[in-house]
């Protein structure tokens, strides 16, 4: 009879194994609940309380008379869930018309292989959210998210920038001040249930979001939409290339308008295909200002007192300046004797010359970097250029700059940098930082911005004296532009534009006139400047007419009386 007894090694072996496969659960339950207790406690937290960040409400961006320019509305992003798709076709012809897109396009981006998310299209309308909401089309998803509007679309889009995907502002002062008009995101912190949604009655953290702060600009939407609409009509007129035109408040420094051309809609900033299109000229393109500038040298040989409004001069048909180079008036015009007042109406470039080599070079130079030029002007706007003002002893500096600078070649301004600095002139002597916001709001009251003097550059009588030569330059040499009534103090240019090979183009300038008025008491300051003109090179005619257009319409607007008797016009009779 055979004997079925299991051998005691073998169970001995089973128990044996059986002790230490208790030992190795207890061991485990000893060490999540004891040893790793705290650890795998936090964890558990972490996964039923999640963090999220809540935004903030952006802030609305005013003109000075309280004019909406910017805020925000409702809108949604649209995804889809690719695997969820049952027809990616018939879903692509569907959304197509509504979201901008064309099927073909559509269809390709929810194939896509291994795509699980794609997202469509941003910030899209009310009107556009709801339709796709009642075609219910399976792996469609809506999300909201903020948008944000300009309702007057490119009116002074250089000014106010854009907010891009990311609600981040760019450009302008929506990046200037996106700290401040942007926000400051919140926190939530709350219990999940599996799907991801906040269990109400669970407890929860709440950081609230602190919304930003409103803006109100020193820009005022009628003298803005005087001049983008003088500046329009001068490049029509002209077949020019662009241009621009500020408005400047020469005492406080606030900029009442600036507009360039060719501009772009902040609405619509992802449809533009050159990023250069979003930079403002009016801050951050330098060029050679020309005989505008002439204005700058003849206040600092009055200021040096080596010359008066009746000095003389008689520099001949041409003069050879350091390298053996000659240097000639506009047309090769020899004007013979003149005073210092008739080299600002004739334009003469050796009258400018001659000024700024009695004036000296120390305080030549000196006086041009007290006028602000070389450095930015502190402007609070995203992205501006100090410009080029070669120095003595430096590198691209040579003794031949001395005088080409003098009448403005061979070295370049933006638009602000000039035009702040004739405001000096208006402003009694005082160089003033220019401002686009006048103050910002948010929660805890208001904060203005309140106008910088940045030191003095002139004394006042320096210009007095400047404003009455310039005023006679406008009553004589610029008569067809003046407005009848009114004193304004002016000086035309056309520059020449550098050839990226050396040397200027042939065909090429840049028209300008710059002023201010009336001379009596100055209120702006303005500068038109209109590039590449067609009709004519001449800056007294490529922008005559916006600036004639625009001083008569801002002193009607302010409602400022007349300076002097307005002359009566006697019609023939025929």
């Amino acid at each position: 009879m055979m004997d079925y007894r299991i051998p005691r090694r073998r169970i001995l072996s089973l128990f044996g194994g059986f002790i230490l496969f208790c030992l190795a659960i207890g061991y485990r339950v000893f060490s999540f609940q004891v040893v790793k207790s705290e650890a795998l406690s936090e964890q558990a937290v972490a996964t039923r309380f999640q963090e999220s960040d809540v935004a903030p409400q952006r802030g609305n961006i005013y003109d000075a008379r309280k004019f909406e320019l910017a805020t925000n509305v409702p809108a949604d992003q649209i995804s889809a869930i690719v695997n969820q798709i049952k027809d990616p076709k018939q879903t692509a012809q569907l959304l197509a018309p509504l979201i901008g897109r064309t099927a073909d396009d559509i269809y390709a981006a929810i194939t896509q292989p291994g795509k699980e998310w794609v997202v469509l299209k941003r910030r899209l309308p009310d009107d556009s959210s709801q339709k796709i909401k009642d075609l219910n089309l399976p792996g469609i998803v809506l999300d909201p998210e903020p948008r944000r509007i300009y309702p007057m679309g490119d009116f002074a889009s250089h000014v106010l920038g854009f907010v891009n995907y990311d609600y981040v502002g760019s450009y302008g002062v929506e990046g200037a001040y996106d700290k401040i008009v942007g926000g400051t995101p919140g926190k939530l912190i709350g219990q999940r249930d599996k799907e991801g949604n906040v269990i109400a009655l669970a407890k929860s953290a709440w950081d609230p979001p602190i919304d930003g702060a409103d803006l109100t600009l020193t820009l005022d939407n009628s003298v803005q939409w005087i001049v983008e609409k003088a500046l329009d009509e001068a490049i029509a007129r002209q077949k020019a290339a662009g241009g621009t035109i500020i408005v400047q408040n020469p005492k406080t420094g606030e900029i009442l308008a600036m507009a360039n051309r060719p501009s772009f809609n902040p609405n619509d900033f992802d449809t533009v295909k050159d990023a250069h299109l979003f930079d403002n000229p009016a801050i951050g393109s330098a060029y050679e200002p020309g005989s505008t500038f002439k204005t700058l040298t003849m206040s600092l040989g009055l200021e040096a007192g080596v010359v008066t409004p009746n000095t003389t001069h008689n520099g001949g048909p041409y003069t050879v300046i350091p390298g053996g180079e000659k240097v000639y008036n506009a047309l090769d015009v020899d004007f013979g004797l003149e005073t210092m007042t008739e080299v600002l109406e004739h334009s003469s470039n050796l009258g400018a010359m001659w000024v700024a080599q009695l004036t000296g070079e120390d305080r030549y130079y000196r006086g041009l970097v007290a006028f602000g030029l070389g450095n930015p002007t502190g402007v609070d706007l995203e992205g501006e250029s100090a410009g080029i003002l070669p120095l003595p002893g430096q590198a691209n500096w040579t003794p031949a700059s001395f005088y080409t600078n003098a009448f403005g070649q061979g070295l370049a301004v933006t638009p602000l940098q000039l035009v702040n600095a004739v405001s000096v002139l208006a402003n009694g002597g005082l160089l003033m930082k220019p401002h686009v916001v006048s103050s910002y709001r948010d929660k805890s009251g208001e904060t203005k911005i309140e106008p910088t003097v940045v030191h003095r550059v002139l004394s006042e009588a320096t210009c007095r004296t400047i404003t009455d030569m310039l005023t006679t330059v406008m009553n004589v040499t610029y008569v067809k532009y003046t407005v009848p009534g009114y004193d304004i103090a002016t000086k035309s240019g056309t520059a020449q534009v550098p050839s990226p090979n050396g040397g200027y183009y042939e065909d090429k300038t840049i028209g300008s006139l710059l002023g201010y008025g009336p001379s009596n008491d100055p209120q702006f300051a303005v500068l038109v400047k209109i590039d590449e003109p067609q009709e004519s090179p001449w800056g007294e005619t490529a922008a005559g007419p916006a600036y004639q257009t625009i001083f008569q319409q801002l002193f009607m607007l302010y409602g400022i009386p007349p300076t002097k008797p307005v002359e009566a016009t006697v019609t023939p009779s025929p």
